[in-house]
């Protein structure tokens, strides 16, 4: 392992994260909050002198860095960032709890979108807001980028749903193939989000409002904690919301084609058809469940992007409406391969579909031969055997934060509904407050991380040979 690579690399980004941090400062003096002025002057301070001295402390790496460093960046990137990142919490908030700091970090990073902070009339410092805001696109720049290099080398979940046209192993350092990801990731990360916010002032939101909302949408997560109970105001911005939520969980395999040239490739997409047809199957078993048409097409688009945005109907009513059973559906399922909404992933729901469609058109011709096929390519039976391991490995870590929520007091519906919303990063989902016991807050934080790297990626830094190889 190159580990003078992954520190220098992790330097670079923790130089990054601290610049970040200049945006709410800047912020906080326009508007003059006192505390988070002093808070984030040493947030940016000690996360900068910090990444600077390992920077410093370094040279450059005399060999070739491979795809097991970029996975000790990422694994390490997911457990360390949210240390600087939860010090405006802490510090910037009466009371300050350093368990809650890292939870909102944590759940902000991950785009789960989850807070646990309470203040007085829910009534959030500018700056912090700004933070949260900033936190959710790094985390889901961050979460594509890994996703479209790290994962689709690695072929996590089987036939490499991960793989795009972004990316091919170099023959030189693995981590330069990562600025050409980087540049994609960014530029239609921000052209969904310049989109929706432009919709939206169109349709009458003010602009602080619409960007939070934008930046929710593209990161399916949840920017300000008020938007998980108050419904949007308005037709047109619900529409451009609902549009948007269905973009975003379609993923970049389905974005990066949404031009003139290219838009057949998006309309044939498997992933997008799916996701239409869940959208109309839960809207359906929602309506069966008492709410009204849109309403229950709405909560289906903002479960199946794991966002938990109150779009026509709030969650509060949603929850006290539908069983548990539904409630976690969506979730589990979550949303394309190479997007930020969290679950199982639709591309292995395919998968799986195909699979079982063969096996019932073999019952009649027990000698035929079937291929299997997806986005055009024929895949192997380790295809499908890597899926059914990831599955397993997924409903095992649900099932292991659940067991352990259940031993912290929480009843069967509660430790379901936090444990699927941690695992898929679905905020909505969670029922914790700053006042919970932290055994409580750490087990939900460590679901929220597993969730963003896939299960099966932290597997590898359990087997200290990893770190030594």
């Amino acid at each position: 392992m190159n580990h003078i690579a992954i520190i220098r690399v992790l330097s670079y980004m923790g130089l990054a994260l601290g610049a970040t941090m200049t945006l709410p400062l800047l912020i906080a003096l326009i508007y003059g909050e006192t505390s988070q002025i002093m808070a984030f002057s040493i947030a940016v301070l000690l996360t900068l002198m910090l990444a600077g001295m390992c920077l410093q402390l370094t040279t450059r790496p005399k060999r070739h860095s491979h795809v097991n460093d970029a996975l000790a960046v990422a694994i390490l990137w997911w457990l360390g960032a949210p240390i600087p990142a939860a010090l405006p919490f802490v510090l910037g908030t009466a009371e300050p709890s350093v368990i809650a700091g890292l939870h909102e970090a944590v759940s902000c990073l991950t785009t789960t979108g989850h807070s646990v902070i309470n203040l007085a009339g829910n009534d959030w410092p500018v700056s912090l807001l700004v933070w949260r805001g900033v936190l959710h696109c790094i985390g889901m720049v961050f979460s594509l980028v890994i996703a479209a290099s790290v994962f689709a080398a690695l072929s996590f979940g089987g036939p490499g749903i991960q793989r795009s046209v972004l990316f091919t192993i170099p023959d030189g350092s693995f981590f330069d193939a990562i600025p050409r990801v980087l540049r994609a990731v960014i530029i239609v990360s921000l052209s969904l989000i310049g989109s929706v916010f432009a919709a939206l002032l169109f349709a009458g939101l003010q602009p602080a409002q619409a960007m939070a909302f934008a930046i929710s949408v593209a990161s399916t997560g949840l920017v300000d904690p008020a938007h998980s109970s108050q419904i949007i105001q308005g037709g047109a911005a619900n529409f451009v919301v609902f549009l948007g939520l269905v973009l975003a969980s379609s993923g970049l395999a389905v974005l990066m084609n949404l031009s003139p040239k290219r838009l057949r490739f998006a309309a044939v997409d498997a992933e997008l058809y799916l996701l239409i047809g869940l959208i109309g199957l839960l809207g359906l078993l929602a309506w069966l469940g008492g709410i009204d048409v849109f309403s229950a097409l709405s909560w289906a688009v903002s479960s199946l992007s794991t966002s938990g945005l109150s779009l026509g109907i709030s969650v509060d009513q949603v929850k006290s409406t539908l069983p548990v059973t539904v409630l976690v559906l969506p979730a589990l399922i979550g949303g394309a391969a190479l997007s930020t909404a969290g679950g199982i992933k639709l591309a292995r729901i395919i998968i799986l579909l195909r699979r079982a469609g063969q096996e019932f058109a073999q019952l009649g011709f027990q000698n035929s031969v079937v291929a299997l096929k997806y986005r055009d390519r024929q895949q192997k039976q380790s295809a499908v055997l890597g899926v059914w391991v990831y599955l397993i490995a997924y409903i095992s870590a649900v099932s292991l934060v659940f067991i352990g929520l259940s031993f912290l007091g929480d009843g069967f519906g509660v430790s379901m509904s936090v444990a699927v919303g941690a695992i898929s990063n679905s905020g909505w989902l969670i029922e914790l407050t700053e006042a919970s016991s932290a055994l409580k807050h750490v087990l939900i934080m460590f679901g929220m991380i597993l969730g963003r790297l896939e299960i099966l990626a932290l597997l590898p830094a359990l087997n200290p040979a990893f770190w030594r190889s």
